[in-house]
């Protein structure tokens, strides 16, 4: 008796449920990542500010007062990448693929906040690793098919709108690490 079914077809549902939070497409995706860019990039700033503070006034960085502040500063912006990660599991989904990147990038950030709450010096570096995300996460490829995560949710002008701001506070991030 053979149990084994080689023809054996999956249908996966063709409508979208609005309550299904499984997929993300790339526009979806940039809209939700535009409050946690605006974020990491403030954060980032006033890193930035209390290291610069530290350096003019003599002081190492790592000194009670604002090593502890920007010990704070950088587990904030390693829960808004948490968070981040979180969208591009969603993402991963939507393209089917590339769940295993996602999970290194998630422990990449984990150890660049460790390096950065016992060095307050290298906390900066973390803000890469929201870019990455970002850019990786945009890199995927579409899908609008129906998988495993069920259907792909429609598209809003709203959304889209709030995927080119996305855009443009990422390009500005760039611009301003780099300068």
């Amino acid at each position: 008796m053979d149990t084994h079914e080689s023809d054996c077809v999956i249908v996966y549902e063709e409508t979208a449920d609005l309550f299904d939070q499984r997929r993300a497409s790339r526009i979806r995706f940039a809209a939700a990542n535009l409050p946690i860019l605006l974020g990491v990039w403030v954060l980032a700033w006033i890193l930035f500010w209390l290291y610069n503070q530290a350096s003019i006034s003599g002081k190492t960085a790592s000194g009670l007062q604002i090593g502890s502040a920007m010990t704070v500063f950088v587990l904030a912006i390693y829960r808004l990448l948490h968070y981040q990660n979180l969208w591009l599991e969603r993402r991963c989904n939507d393209a089917g693929k590339a769940w295993d990147t996602a999970e290194y990038v998630k422990k990449v950030s984990f150890c660049l906040a460790i390096v950065g709450m016992v060095l307050p010096a290298f906390a900066l570096p973390i803000v890469f690793g929201g870019l990455f995300q970002f850019i990786f996460g945009m890199l995927l490829p579409g899908n609008r098919k129906p998988n495993i995560s069920g259907a792909p949710q429609p598209d809003t002008p709203a959304l889209c709108f709030a995927a080119v701001l996305s855009f443009v506070v990422a390009f500005a991030m760039l611009i301003w690490i780099f300068l």
